[in-house]
């Protein structure tokens, strides 16, 4: 066997499963990645805390420092930002202060508030990235990208207008991370794999809650045993969802544009023989697998450090307003009539649950686990194909694609066009499960 054939398949089946092979641990199933991750978290918690409030200093040092300065070189496609995106890593720090430290005003110090964004959410995304981006490099740069994508094209470009190396994203989302998905689809943007409608596309239909995660939801929600069903609606939910809101405004009006030489995927036959020759061809070119476990690592540093301060910001402030403010009950209220309706059960809980999604995908669940078993049901597919929350995959994605670019009011609209549509899908999607199960 070839040096080169070598490279591929040992990379491939390394990547493959430490990400995307499920396996049964401690009655759940998840993958070796996540096992890792809550294996370290659960060993060096302290560790863990105190590195993640080191990137998010990094992450406003760095900032005003290329802020002020012209010519930034090292580290300046991470760092250097709009005036209102560095205000909010300065703000994340500040608010990470009291967290780490058990100081400043009682209301950022309640568990509801500072176990989520803390514990759950910054140290989760500052492990997870560096160390993901070791083995997402790893899996790309020989020949895992070109791989799948050959094969996936035909599905891809069709149903989504998206290469089908997009298909790797998805799968990394479902089985692995949003966090972990989203810096892979950062790196290509970046190398020229992707433009920015598709970068677009990608990162607000397909970054969604982790299988795991749904499982998560359900648990909470007392329908674990329903899962099987709840995950085929939660696929089917984003798949119809991401086919719709590629055809309309804002996907359908960002530019076709490049920010770096193209790098298109090879149009060859979507065969095995053929995705295989095309891989092995990228492994030939790649180099060493130390440099490039080590380039995904610091990169992977780089990326969490600039964008873990604004999620603690953005998140900190969502779900304050969620906890202490009427507001969602008040945004609630157009959603009302349209499940009374329906005649969906628990009318005034599962309306504030429909919204309140947007600060945070997990308070749905918490707000609804009283309710009947059809809107329980409802909420666990809903809540987890809504994608767009706030407290994380909101800030992460206008962060990072600076550069294509993903704004606010781009998010706050994907997020009703897919609630819209999102709603009767899983009205009747549940309706017809319980029909089925009587």
């Amino acid at each position: 066997m070839r040096k080169a054939d070598l490279k591929f398949i040992t990379t491939f089946l390394v990547g493959f499963l430490f990400f995307l092979f499920p396996v049964k641990f401690n009655g759940e199933w998840t993958v070796a990645f996540d096992i890792f991750i809550k294996f370290l978290r659960k060993k060096i918690p302290l560790i863990l805390s105190y590195y993640s409030f080191t990137l998010i200093v990094m992450g406003a040092l760095f900032s005003l420092y290329f802020f002020f300065k012209k010519n930034g070189k090292t580290g300046s496609n991470y760092f250097k930002s709009s005036f209102l995106i560095i205000l909010l890593r300065i703000t994340g720090l500040i608010f990470s202060i009291f967290f780490i430290f058990k100081m400043g005003p009682s209301i950022f110090l309640e568990k509801r508030i500072s176990h989520t964004i803390w514990d759950i959410l910054t140290i989760s995304v500052a492990t997870i990235i560096p160390i993901g981006a070791i083995f997402i490099n790893i899996f790309t740069n020989f020949g895992g990208l070109e791989f799948i994508g050959v094969l996936a094209r035909p599905l891809m470009r069709p149903l989504f207008k998206i290469p089908g190396r997009g298909a790797l994203d998805a799968i990394t989302s479902w089985v692995g991370s949003y966090s972990v998905a989203l810096y892979l689809t950062h790196n290509l943007f970046h190398s020229g794999k992707y433009n920015k409608r598709e970068v677009f596309i990608i990162a607000t239909a397909f970054s969604t809650v982790s299988i795991g995660f749904v499982g998560v939801v359900a648990s909470t929600l007392k329908v674990l045993n329903y899962f099987p069903y709840i995950f085929i609606g939660y696929f089917l939910g984003t798949v119809l969802t991401a086919f719709i809101v590629v055809r309309i405004p804002p996907t359908s009006g960002i530019k076709d544009e490049y920010i770096t030489t193209p790098d298109p995927e090879p149009e060859v036959k979507p065969t095995l023989k053929g995705a295989y020759k095309i891989a092995v061809k990228k492994a030939e070119r790649s180099g060493s697998i130390l440099n490039v476990s080590l380039k995904g690592f610091f990169d992977g540093i780089l990326l969490a450090a600039s964008i873990i301060g604004t999620i603690v910001a953005v998140g900190t402030i969502s779900l304050l307003i969620a906890y202490h403010t009427k507001v969602f009950d008040f945004l609630a209220i157009p959603f009302v009539p349209v499940y009374k309706i329906l005649g969906m059960p628990n009318v005034k809980e599962v309306s504030i649950a429909t919204i309140i999604e947007i600060a945070e995908m997990y308070l749905p669940s918490l707000i609804c686990i009283n309710a009947v078993l059809q809107t329980r049901l409802f909420i666990a597919i809903l809540s987890t194909t809504q994608l767009i929350f706030f407290s994380s995959v909101g800030p992460m994605i206008i962060d990072m694609f600076k550069d294509v670019p993903i704004k606010f009011s781009h998010l706050v609209i994907l997020f009703f066009e897919r609630t819209l549509i999102l709603i009767p899908f899983t009205y009747i999607y549940v309706k017809f499960l319980l029909f089925l199960l009587k």
